[in-house]
This record gives C-alpha cells, sequence and structure tokens, in this order.
C-alpha cells in the first residue's frame, strides 16, 4: 500500500509539472516543511525569504500543533514586486496539515506523507486575490552521523486564484526543498518553488514551545 501511495505521489509531480503555471499569482510562503507533524501542543516559529523571478519576499510563520497528526500555521509577508521596495505590499495565509503516513522509528529512515489545505490574501496595486487550495505532502528523512536528520521533501498543490477584478483561475504549484536539522530546536530549509511565482525559499526554523 506504501508503495502504491508513494508512486501515485510521484506519478502527480511527473504528470502535472508541464501544467505548472505561468500568469498565476503564486505562493508567497513557500513550504518549509516537511510531511512529519510537529505533535500535540508543539509550536515553532520560523524567518525566511524568498528570491523569486518577478518578486521578493521577506516573510515569518508561526506553526502550531493542534493533536498528533495535524498542524496549523499563521503567516504574514511583504511582498516587493518590483524588487526595489518602493511598493512594498503584504500577503497573509494559514494551512494545516494531516500526517497520514507515520515514522514511529527515527533511528530508520522511511518515507513520510501529509495531506492538507491552504489559505493565501495578497494585498495588489488596484485590488487584491486570494487562494485557496489543497496539497499533499511527501518527505524521506535520513538520519546523519550525528543523530540528526536531514530530509528532502516535496509538495504538490492545486489551488482556485481568485483577483478582485478578474474571474476564478484552477492553477498548480510545486515545491521541492530540504530541511536540515541543525539541533534539536533549529531546522535550516531550502527549496525551490516552480509557480506563478518561481523562486528560490531560504528559512530557519525555531521551536518555540
Amino acid at each position: 500500500m506504501k508503495k502504491l501511495i508513494i508512486s501515485a505521489f510521484l506519478a502527480a509531480i511527473i504528470c502535472c509539472s508541464s501544467a505548472f503555471a505561468g500568469g498565476s499569482i503564486g505562493s508567497a510562503f513557500g513550504t518549509f516543511g516537511t510531511a512529519h507533524s510537529l505533535g500535540m501542543g508543539n509550536g515553532n516559529a520560523l524567518v525566511g525569504v524568498g528570491i523569486g523571478d518577478d518578486r521578493n519576499i521577506l516573510l515569518g510563520r508561526v506553526n502550531y500543533g493542534l493533536s498528533r497528526f495535524t498542524d496549523g500555521s499563521i503567516k504574514l509577508a511583504l511582498v516587493d514586486p518590483d524588487g526595489q521596495g518602493s511598493s512594498t505590499r503584504i500577503a497573509i495565509g494559514a494551512d494545516f496539515k494531516y500526517q497520514f503516513m507515520v515514522m514511529d522509528d527515527v533511528t530508520r529512515s522511511a518515507f513520510e506523507m501529509a495531506a492538507g489545505g491552504m489559505f493565501e490574501y495578497y494585498d495588489l496595486e488596484g485590488g487584491s486575490a486570494h487562494l485557496i487550495g489543497a496539497n499533499l505532502l511527501g518527505s524521506y528523512p535520513f538520519v546523519l552521523d550525528n543523530g540528526k536528520l536531514l530530509s528532502p521533501y516535496g509538495r504538490f498543490g492545486a489551488r482556485i486564484e481568485k483577483r478582485s477584478y478578474s474571474d476564478s483561475n484552477l492553477e498548480f504549484g510545486l515545491n521541492l526543498g530540504v530541511a536540515w536539522e541543525v539541533t534539536k530546536t533549529v531546522n535550516l530549509y531550502g527549496e525551490f518553488q516552480l509557480d506563478g511565482n518561481d523562486a528560490i525559499f531560504l528559512g530557519a526554523e525555531f521551536d518555540i514551545f
């Protein structure tokens, strides 16, 4: 069963990659996370930057474990569409994920998967935009010699984009990245986003409770 799910996940990425969109708005926040859940009552904060083909982004996120396998987060970003800082806009977002394929023994490598939903609001020149969608997230943690984890991950998402001055559109996005556990309370991220906002994202995540 696990092999079937993994194969379906990879097939979705390969088959849909040609549909990833030009002209869409795209996420301002990237993924910055693996499929692994935080656990009930645990929380962390992240600061990151996105360097894109048509905008630069400074962002922050707070993530909280709502149950053993469910996380929720709120996000805020400053979006600079011209790279000059002269027309900086605000984006806000929220999302959740549910981990349905679980690795209980972190001393070995095993594929993990989660599904979730997202919402984003953009303040645009001359209007605004809303993004509502769902995604599928997979990751494969490797245990390093020092006992820390290095976790490549990928997220495939579909969403409805609605600008205040145009019709709604169905769009797709793909994020590929890696999470490096520097210490038990600090993770570093590097990620590439293929989307309406094609960008490289870099971030640092810190446990806060």
